[in-house]
């Protein structure tokens, strides 16, 4: 899998349909065929939600 926000190939499973991308510091849920990527700043609020088909 790659993360949909960055292309990077360094993602890894947190658990059920839910991925961490290492490079970019993103979160991406699968849910039913799309991506909801949830960046985060430095002090762990969420900055930015997407929705990726």
């Amino acid at each position: 899998m790659r993360c949909p926000n960055c292309k990077s190939k360094n993602v890894g499973k947190i658990g059920g349909n839910l991925f961490f991308c290492r490079e970019c510091f993103c979160e991406i849920k699968v849910k039913e065929n799309k991506f909801i990527v949830k960046l985060y700043d430095q002090e762990g609020r969420i900055k930015k939600v997407q929705y990726v088909t």
